[in-house]
């Protein structure tokens, strides 16, 4: 008389081999992947020009968040660099020294990405 074939929960007879497991094949080809520290975030997309932060007076809007400020060129760095200097000239010039101030907080955080970078 013939014996059933093996089930699953059947266990493998003497000249039968154990199937490998998938937990066991991918720890074998798990290696250690390190890419080079570029300092840059990946994400979809990129952010947006302009971030809300938390002031002691409400919400503000910053154009030099860090995630932002990590994706832009070197040139389009310069460029908000002299938009925000412009700014800030405007704004100390209508006495908004308040305003002024924000924007020279934004405009060290540019130079400190291109010092970064260099």
């Amino acid at each position: 008389m013939t014996d059933p074939p093996p089930g699953p929960d059947t266990p493998p007879g003497p000249d039968q081999a154990e199937p490998p497991r998938a937990r066991d094949l991918v720890r074998r080809r798990r290696g250690v992947y390190r890419a080079a520290e570029t300092g840059r975030q990946h994400h979809l997309g990129s952010p947006p020009p302009r971030q809300p932060v938390l002031a002691d007076d409400g919400t503000g809007w910053t154009a030099a968040a860090a995630p932002r400020l990590r994706e832009l060129h070197d040139a389009e760095l310069a460029g908000l660099a002299e938009r925000l200097r412009a700014a800030m000239a405007a704004a100390s010039a209508r006495l908004a020294f308040e305003e002024a101030a924000g924007l020279r907080e934004e405009l060290r955080a540019v130079e400190a990405e291109r010092a970064r970078r260099a």
